[in-house]
């Protein structure tokens, strides 16, 4: 009886072990944002200017691509076309978010708004073409492209990390955008209300300032989006319908 005694002592502690070394495991487990598909109502000077779809999903391969896709109003086709597809191939990992590729095809003949970039970290360099300009450039620490900035974000405030200054590769040069926490606020959306922290990015010597709403409860997705110039708003991205991967 007291050897029975030890075994079932034995195993439970054994259990107990192994327990806490699985939650051990996934605590060190970085956090990244869940898969999703995110639709925005988008207007433009007050004008509805049409929805942007907005999708994260992780490859077999392990690699994250994030994707956007317009339907633009009547209107606003006259600038952006309904086939136009933007899209980034990212790493997210305890260092947090690498891009790979990034690429635009906005839709129309030729390709003078088309554009392509590859970033070889171990090279040193992202190579590529943006409106028929060639880049060749190196790579700084956080590098990001336009689409992989916006899941750094989440995924800084995921981990409980503040944004801070993330350099970004636009057109033929990097710009460097600092996001700073301004406040908190309730937001109305069609999905309901969200408790949301309000972050602003801007850039040093630019009279562009872009302001997010973004809802904890949704993996710090922004419910609410402003790009404002000269301290007026211009263009409004409002969440009207979110999926998110099982």
């Amino acid at each position: 009886m007291h050897t029975t005694r030890m075994m079932l002592r034995s195993q439970g502690l054994a259990l107990i072990l192994a327990f806490a070394s699985t939650l051990s495991a996934r605590a060190d487990t970085p956090r990244v944002p869940p898969e999703f598909t995110a639709n925005y109502a988008v207007s433009y000077r007050g004008i509805q200017a049409g929805n942007l779809t907005f999708a994260l999903q992780r490859a077999e391969d392990g690699r994250y691509i994030y994707e956007t896709k317009a339907d633009p109003s009547f209107l606003a086709r006259l600038v952006v076309s309904s086939n136009a597809v933007e899209r980034s191939e990212m790493i997210i990992d305890e260092n947090g978010v690498r891009p790979l590729e990034w690429s635009l095809d906005d839709g129309k003949s030729g390709s003078k708004g088309d554009g392509h970039l590859t970033f070889d970290w171990e090279a040193g360099r992202v190579t590529g073409f943006a409106e028929e300009q060639k880049i060749d450039l190196p790579t700084v620490p956080g590098l990001q492209d336009r689409l992989s900035i916006q899941i750094a974000v989440t995924t800084s405030l995921l981990r409980g990390e503040e944004p801070g200054t993330i350099p970004l590769i636009d057109d033929e040069r990097v710009k460097h955008y600092t996001y700073r926490r301004v406040g908190t606020e309730v937001i109305d959306t069609p999905l309901g209300s969200f408790d949301t922290a309000i972050y602003e990015s801007a850039r040093e010597g630019s009279s562009r300032l872009s302001r997010f709403w973004m809802a904890p409860k949704l993996g710090y997705l922004p419910v609410r989006a402003e790009q404002i110039r000269k301290g007026k708003v211009e263009t409004v991205m409002q969440i009207r319908a979110f999926e998110r991967a099982e």
